[in-house]
């Protein structure tokens, strides 16, 4: 028996369409990652994908990355996003409007190359070769979850989650950069205002901190903050003569249940 066919489209105003097939079909299987939504049917599959979020080079370099790490016999680290801080803010209220920024370069791609999970010719494609958007793409895309619904008559019986067997690697350059930027805001207190990821902002000496994290292997870049101020939980400010936003994380702590559960209340997907 030949399996389903699959009809492709582009990922964007599908909620209606999967509301109506999951309310319709009897049984549904819905396979949701990052970049795109596949949906099983008994008579048909339907991809919803955008092939401009994630473009050729991407996977270029994401299959450049996996070969490396296989080839560098190195085991997978043993992390996952429990293990990870991504952002710290202090006295957001108090932020003064102009300071700086130290930005780590090519951050996770850098932590890869200083472990030996990757070679020089990688580091090199991934740091010079593609846009720094792909760059962050091709690393993400090692710790790719597939989210997976089962419905049927309606209704969400099984709700489970694959995560890929190389997200490890991923969680460990998050976690690496998280305790170099722990390091700078223990280092530099007083001086140190917020981190997000792998930048740090400082009210001054700017070189201290570029130095220190460049003796701590990473090289980096400062750059200079105006105009900030904060706008219902945004921080809204200019650099390099634009207009930049980030938005302020809350940490919220959510069990497996509970989403289970709110899915079965509201028959989201």
């Amino acid at each position: 028996m030949k399996p389903p066919i699959t009809l492709r489209y582009r990922i964007g105003n599908e909620r209606h369409f999967l509301e109506k097939t999951i309310t319709e079909e009897r049984a549904v299987t819905l396979k949701r990652t990052n970049y795109s939504i596949k949906v099983e049917t008994e008579r048909r599959n339907y991809l919803f994908s955008n092939q401009s979020s994630v473009g050729k080079r991407s996977f270029v370099a994401y299959k450049k990355i996996v070969k490396d790490i296989m080839q560098s016999g190195i085991a997978t680290p043993d992390v996952t996003s429990k293990d990870v801080k991504y952002w710290w803010f202090k006295d957001k209220e108090k932020y003064p409007s102009n300071f700086y920024n130290v930005d780590i370069n090519s951050a996770y791609p850098t932590v890869l190359y200083n472990v030996g999970a990757i070679t020089d010719e990688t580091y090199t494609y991934l740091t010079t070769k593609i846009p720094k958007i792909d760059r962050l793409r091709c690393v993400g895309m090692l710790a790719t979850n597939k989210g997976i619904y089962d419905y049927e008559n309606g209704k969400l019986v099984n709700f489970d989650v694959q995560v890929s067997d190389l997200s490890g690697w991923f969680y460990m350059c998050c976690l690496v950069i998280g305790e170099i930027m722990e390091a700078v805001r223990e280092r530099f207190k007083g001086n140190a205002m917020y981190y997000w990821v792998d930048g740090i902002a400082v009210q001054d000496k700017p070189w201290d901190v570029l130095c220190f994290i460049e003796y701590l292997g990473y090289q980096s870049k400062i750059e200079l903050i105006n105009n900030c101020k904060l706008v219902n939980n945004w921080l809204v400010y200019m650099k390099d003569g634009k207009k930049k936003y980030l938005h302020l994380p809350k940490q919220i702590d959510i069990s497996d249940d509970e989403i289970r559960n709110f899915l079965n209340n509201r028959n989201l997907v």
